[in-house]
């Protein structure tokens, strides 16, 4: 990929698990400037990612994963980088399918390329492959076209499309299902890689009930806009 590219990682009560992602980012990547946000942990995460290599950006307090996604994708703008490509810190995503990210050809209005798992009970829970598969269909029908893998949280942003879409700057899981959202209806493409699935509940911040009911105010909350 020719245009500027940083891997951003938010992160919160990732101690454990930052500081390896880390590491291998940048022993896979070397060239790629890593900036994980830490999002008003107390363990000790801003430390062990700064010691992995990382650049560091701490929030005062916790205000979600949306929240960290919005300021540093806002930070990686300012320093004139044109995309962000977003992974976990808690080692569900592969360092090792960052290659397919960078490996991409994005189209002129590609705004967003997806990480598209495997989502078949084989490789994830029924549960989740169910919920997965359904949020993705609502979504999509508000976007007007194929998101892919709506859950997913690695995939790579074109920052000058998250600009233009008017992305809001707070807000927790549910915010990555709003920016694909309005990324498609501000009339930019969604594009997929293959990444593989790692699942692992361990150290996981997502409440089924909690977020399922964000996820129905989203809903509505998105049809409202659409509509107005």
């Amino acid at each position: 990929m020719a245009e500027r590219t940083a891997i951003l990682v938010p992160a919160y009560q990732a101690r454990a698990t930052v500081g390896g992602v880390v590491a291998r980012l940048r022993e896979l990547h070397p060239d790629l400037p890593v900036l994980v946000v830490d999002d008003g942990s107390r363990d000790g995460t801003g430390k062990a990612a700064r010691e992995a290599g990382a650049q560091v950006l701490e929030l005062p307090q916790n205000g979600g994963k949306g929240t960290a996604l919005s300021t540093g994708m806002s930070r990686l703008a300012q320093e004139g980088f044109e995309w962000a490509l977003c992974l976990d810190a808690d080692g569900q995503h592969l360092p090792e399918d960052v290659a397919g990210f960078l490996s991409h050809r994005p189209s002129d209005r590609c705004g967003v390329v997806v990480g598209a798992r495997d989502l078949r009970p084989r490789s994830m829970p029924w549960p989740r492959v169910c919920s997965n598969r359904l949020t993705t269909f609502l979504l999509g029908l508000q976007a007007g076209k194929r998101l892919w893998d709506s859950q997913c949280g690695f995939r790579m942003v074109r920052l000058a499309a998250a600009a233009e879409a008017g992305l809001p700057a707070h807000g927790r899981f549910e915010w990555e299902s709003e920016a694909l959202v309005r990324i498609a209806r501000a009339r930019w493409d969604v594009e997929r890689v293959r990444v593989r699935t790692v699942y692992n509940d361990a150290g996981s911040h997502i409440r089924p009930w909690r977020d399922t009911m964000r996820f129905v105010r989203l809903w509505f909350r998105l049809w409202a806009w659409i509509l107005r």
